[in-house]
Order: C-alpha cells, then structure tokens, then sequence
C-alpha cells in the first residue's frame, strides 16, 4: 500500500510539474510569436513536426510535401512511432493530427518526468530533491519540443523507463521498451548498448537475460533495412540522411571546424546557444561519473557520442541532448539538501522560464532549424 501511494504521488507530481512548465513554455512562446510577427501554431508545427503530421495523416509515399526528390527520400528519413502514435489518436478520438500529437506528448512528457523523479529517488533523493530533478528534466533547454509533434517526449519516457528496468534487472521489460524504442528514433542503439553492458557485468550467466537482449534490435534494425530498399537508389536510410541533413558520422570533425567557427567569427546568437549546451554536456559527463547510477551515465555517453561526433545541423544539438540533462541530477539534489525551501523555488522558477525563453528564442527568433 506504502509503494503504492509513493508511485501514485510521483506520478502527480510528474503531471503538475510538466503541465505548469508546458503552459509557461507555450505562453512564453506565444508572446515571442507576436512579438515577431509569427503565429503561434505555426510554430509549434514548424520543422521536423511538418514530416511527422504529414506522415501520420498520408504515409510515407504520398505525402503532400513540396521536395526536390521524391518525396519518401525525405520522409523516410524520420521513424513510424510517433507518426502510428498520432494516427491511432485520430482514429479513436477524431483530434486533428496536430491536438492528437499534443495528447500524446502530454502523456509521454508526464512518464518521462516520472521516470527522471523514480531515477533521483534511486540516487537518494527526499521528496523535494525528486520534485526538483523532475523540474530539470522537463525544463530544460528546447523542452518546448515535449509539446510539438516531436519525439522527445515519447523517445525521453521510453528510455527512462528503460533504464529503470536495467537497473533492476527486470529484463523483459527493458526489452519491450527498447523494442519500442527502435520504433521512435535510431539512438535507441544508446539503450540497446547500455543493455549489452549490463547484461555482461551483471548476468553474464542468465541465459533469459540474454534471451531478453537478443529482441531489442529488431525493430531498429527492421525499419532501417525497410527504408534502405525503398531508397536503396540514394544509398539508403543514411544515404537519405546524408543527402537530406548532411548527417554523417565523421569521428566529432564537423562539430570541431564549427564550434572553432562559432568561437572566433560567430554572430548568431542562436548558433552561440547550441553550443553552450553542447559544451555543458560534454563538461558534464565527466564531473557526472560515479554520481549518478551507471547505466544513467553510459545511455548519456552514447547518445552524446552519437549526437556530437556526426555531422549535420549543428543547431539541433540541444534538442537531441535533452535526456543527457539528467547527469546534473547529483548537483540538483544537493542544491535542495543545502538551500532553503524559497531558495529551491526560486532556482526552479528560473529554470523553468529560462527553458521557456531558451525555447521560443530558437523557435521564434533563430531562422534555422533546430
């Protein structure tokens, strides 16, 4: 009964936390829309949302997008989790696409909290210090794509809750959610290696362990093989990519040339911000080692591997470093141990509206993509 109060009082916490920060990010960005001429939903479907709203409404072939190439050598590029997600919304409710995507993100940003707040508990953290990690996971810089149709929500839920299943060796369903994972976005691999790494070091033994690995990559590695024959006359799934996004992996030298380019001529403040939250991640890991739990910190390492030793569009950076913010963890829980109640509040409404401004300045401000 006592287990089951603690998880229904996370769980209402995680909601109040993500809808307060969700309601002052989209105010926020709201006000910056007007104040730059830009219509709020606009916005909100702007960019990658577009490919996703397109695909969940016509599919992958006939979508309505004015491209230069075939138009399934752009939406390929972009996974069918989210996209079934919004279409099944649709169905069942009879929401636009675009408000079907916003209950889904709702519902994957309150499991994702969640998760963080689980995850800080498991670190030690009383009830404010788990409220407080909760504030910085769903806060954090580019959090306003939690509200787009985007897949940070649902990728940051399923790969929190994944690791909370690693952590205690619940190997099944860490297999299922990383199977599902394999379904929303391609650094799922992050999870698949972290479960590699634990299986090894904890149960080298445990053939069900194994057995339970030996599913994860399925789904991954079967919608990649099925985007790479329909676009196998461009190189595939990473040819798409490269021609697309000028995505490639190239061991870290394009972010170097463009960080070292950002640094000494750079003018653009929004190019100035990515790589503030890039330098804060690659700073963080190391001072995060032994702090936080272990399959925490390798998930982290992977995906910034993943994310800053490609190339591609720089300045999506931080939207794709969102779930490495929980190695700041060890710090927030500290911070509430040693400040007062008011002195908390206050550090989490800053981070709060600093997330928010961050958020609609490189929506409404910033020209280029994130």
């Amino acid at each position: 009964m006592l287990v089951r109060h603690r998880q229904l009082a996370v769980l209402i916490d995680a909601a109040l936390i993500f809808l307060i920060g969700s309601v002052v990010r989209v105010l926020t960005l709201g006000a910056m829309a007007r104040l730059n001429g830009e219509e709020l939903t606009g916005l909100l479907t702007k960019w990658d949302a577009q490919y996703y709203l397109v695909i969940a409404e016509h599919g992958y072939f006939e979508a309505p997008l004015d491209t230069a190439v075939p138009v399934h050598h752009r939406t390929l590029a972009f996974f069918p989790g989210l996209p079934l997600l919004i279409r099944g919304v649709h169905a069942v409710t009879g929401l636009e696409p675009a408000a079907a995507a916003a209950l889904v993100n709702v519902i994957a940003g309150v499991a994702m909290t969640a998760a963080a707040m689980v995850i800080a508990r498991r670190m030690g953290a009383g009830r404010l210090g788990v409220a407080a990690v909760g504030v910085l996971v769903s806060a954090a810089p580019m959090s306003i794509t939690f509200t787009m149709p985007y897949t940070e929500a649902l990728f940051g839920a399923l790969a929190f809750w994944a690791l909370i299943a690693l952590m205690d060796r619940r190997w099944g369903w860490a297999a299922g959610l990383i199977l599902l994972l394999g379904f929303v976005r391609i650094t799922a691999v992050a999870l698949i290696v972290v479960f590699v790494l634990a299986v090894l070091i904890r149960a080298p033994r445990d053939p069900r362990a194994w057995a339970c690995l030996a599913v994860t990559p399925w789904s991954l590695a079967g919608y990649l093989v099925w985007a790479s024959w329909h676009s196998r006359e461009v190189g595939g799934y990473f040819g798409i990519q490269a021609q697309g996004w000028h995505t490639g992996f190239d061991f870290g030298a394009g972010t170097l040339a463009w960080s070292a380019e950002v640094l000494t001529t750079g003018t653009e403040v929004g190019y100035l911000l990515s790589l503030a939250v890039m330098i804060a991640a690659v700073v963080a890991l190391p001072l995060a080692w032994g702090r936080v739990p272990a399959e925490v910190w390798a998930f982290s390492a992977v995906v910034m591997a993943m994310v800053l030793l490609s190339d591609g569009i720089m300045h999506s950076r931080p939207r794709l470093l969102l779930p490495t913010v929980l190695l700041l963890a060890p710090w927030v829980v500290r911070g509430v141990d040693k400040l007062p109640r008011w002195g908390t509040a206050l550090l989490a409404g800053a981070w709060i509206a600093f997330g928010a401004w961050y958020s609609g300045y490189m929506l409404a401000v910033f020209e280029w993509a994130i």
